[in-house]
């Protein structure tokens, strides 16, 4: 859990610190975005891999290497002196971070009998799912109070004490042991092709994701040929990888209905986490005037609420069907999407406060149900591949749903203001008698006539961005509940519960 928590903290923990590093580094807004676009990119080209990587190396050792992996690099980060210097360690540390999540799922799961295992999960998902909340808060501190680099060299301490805690605490499956015993002197070739491809087709996707609407998207010729790489790069490997004999990812997993709707599910959690994270801190402050510290006290009582909702979600999921809990979850979700999307110029803190409190209260009921019936009919060997993919597909549902959004937001906002301002004319007396009304305020306070007259146009357009920009975080919000209500009927595809999943082998 404590490699897990530093790989989700490090995806957000560099944000606040942005304004520093530029000035620090000598760069500009677009060049400093690579620090988290490289490491997000690294991130989603070894997720794939993880299956591959443990069984090849066994469990703790790949475990061990990737926190030893991230937290070299998150020292190197912090020395950093250049530009390319820090975005090169950045992409280090996100290959060593893409494995500790995918894998330390894998290792709990495999540490905790099946009675037990719905509370493990819970514990290890209140990490994975405070951390990102808790990231912009520590990074912040650090900032303000030593300097950017601390953002990095606070992973060192605690990245020795996971490695140390593994290799003494973590034990190699049984069937990977016996698995390398067979296996002595005649090893399967590595698949070069396979880690070519991915690395071509995932990296491309993700850089057009993360720099699409920076870029214009298909108005850029770089985003063009991106496209057309990452298309034909995920096409190859998926018929290269279903035709070889040892493919780097075995997607044949996906032969199991409950992994192949889990990995669908997935993509739309990732849209709910993730988007509503890059919404909800722009909508507080540009739409309803909260200030950055406001923002951050109504955001974090939602995090910490979603602590008690993993803790009910892990026991339940022991008793109940996970189907019937993770559709409670996407229900929750929706109705708080739904509330979101309602809010006006005039809402209260109590409209916004509560709409967040349900989406926290439905984290543990999604992320929980959906780890449980996505893996529950893997073998102990398929384990890794399969948590690998519902990690991967989350990461990707949250740079398509960043992307998706920050586009309909910014040409809905254009929209709206167009609808909103075709109905005020002039020929209207409610417009005449507002412009009257604030052009004589600016006239009590010294204006002259033409100034006062100028003044009271400029006012109106800002209440007409306000209005164009509250409606847009409306459609926005709407989008995403309706993603939720589309992939609710996944459950259906989900595998019925058969039992206790049986991992004896896997211990």
């Amino acid at each position: 859990m404590t490699g897990s928590v530093l790989e989700v903290l490090d995806t957000s923990i560099t944000n606040v610190a942005v304004p520093q590093m530029m000035g620090n580094l000598g760069a500009t807004l677009s060049e400093i975005g690579w620090v988290s676009t490289g490491y997000i990119i690294s991130n989603v080209i070894i997720l794939p891999m993880t299956g591959w990587l443990s069984d090849r190396f066994g469990r703790r050792n790949y475990f061990t290497a990737a926190i030893a992996i991230f937290t070299a690099a998150s020292l190197f980060c912090g020395l950093s002196h250049s530009l390319e210097s820090l975005i090169f360690w950045r992409v280090i540390q996100g290959l060593g971070g893409g494995g500790l999540l995918a894998t330390g799922q894998v290792i709990m799961l495999e540490a905790f009998p099946p009675e037990q295992r719905g509370v493990a999960t819970a514990v290890f998902g209140v990490g994975v799912m405070v951390g990102p909340s808790l990231g912009p808060v520590l990074g912040g501190w650090l900032t303000d109070n030593l300097s950017w680099p601390w953002i990095f060299f606070v992973n060192i301490p605690f990245g020795i004490a996971a490695a140390i805690m593994t290799q003494i605490y973590v034990p190699n499956p049984v069937h990977q042991e016996e698995a390398q015993l067979s296996q002595a002197g005649k090893r399967a070739p590595v698949d070069f092709m396979g880690v070519l491809l991915l690395a071509a087709g995932m990296g491309a996707l993700q850089t057009v994701l993360e720099r699409g609407e920076q870029e214009d998207w298909f108005n850029s010729g770089m985003i063009v040929s991106l496209s057309i790489v990452a298309v034909v790069g995920l096409v190859l490997f998926v018929w290269w990888e279903l035709r070889i004999e040892h493919p780097i990812v075995d997607l044949r997993v996906f032969k199991d209905r409950s992994l192949a709707a889990g990995s669908i599910f997935g993509l739309v959690l990732g849209v709910g986490l993730y988007a509503t994270l890059f919404l909800l801190p722009v909508f507080l402050q540009n739409s309803q005037g909260y200030t950055a510290f406001e923002t951050g006290m109504i955001l974090l009582p939602v995090a910490l609420i979603s602590m008690p909702s993993f803790m009910m979600a892990g026991p339940l999921s022991q008793k109940f069907d996970a189907r019937i809990l993770l559709a409670i979850g996407a229900v929750m979700m929706m109705a708080s999407c739904f509330f979101l999307s309602t809010l006006t110029t005039q809402s209260g803190q109590n409209s916004i406060y509560w709409p967040l409190l349900l989406r926290g209260l439905s984290l543990g009921f999604l992320f929980i149900p959906l780890t449980v019936a996505s893996l529950a009919d893997l073998t102990p060997k398929q384990m890794g591949t399969g948590s690998g993919m519902i990690n991967l597909t989350r990461q990707l549902g949250g740079s398509i749903g960043i992307a998706a959004l920050s586009t309909v937001l910014t040409r809905r906002t254009v929209f709206h203001y167009g609808a909103v301002a075709s109905h005020l004319t002039s020929g209207d007396p409610q417009v005449m008698g507002w412009l009257a009304g604030a052009q004589g305020s600016f006239m009590a306070n010294g204006a002259s006539a033409s100034a006062a007259h100028s003044g009271a146009i400029s006012l109106l357009s800002d209440t007409v961005m306000k209005q164009a920009m509250i409606l847009s975080y409306n459609d926005c919000f709407l989008i995403i509940g309706a993603c939720f209500a589309v992939a609710l009927p996944l459950v259906l595809i989900f595998n019925k519960p058969k039992g206790d999943v049986d991992m004896s082998g896997a211990h």
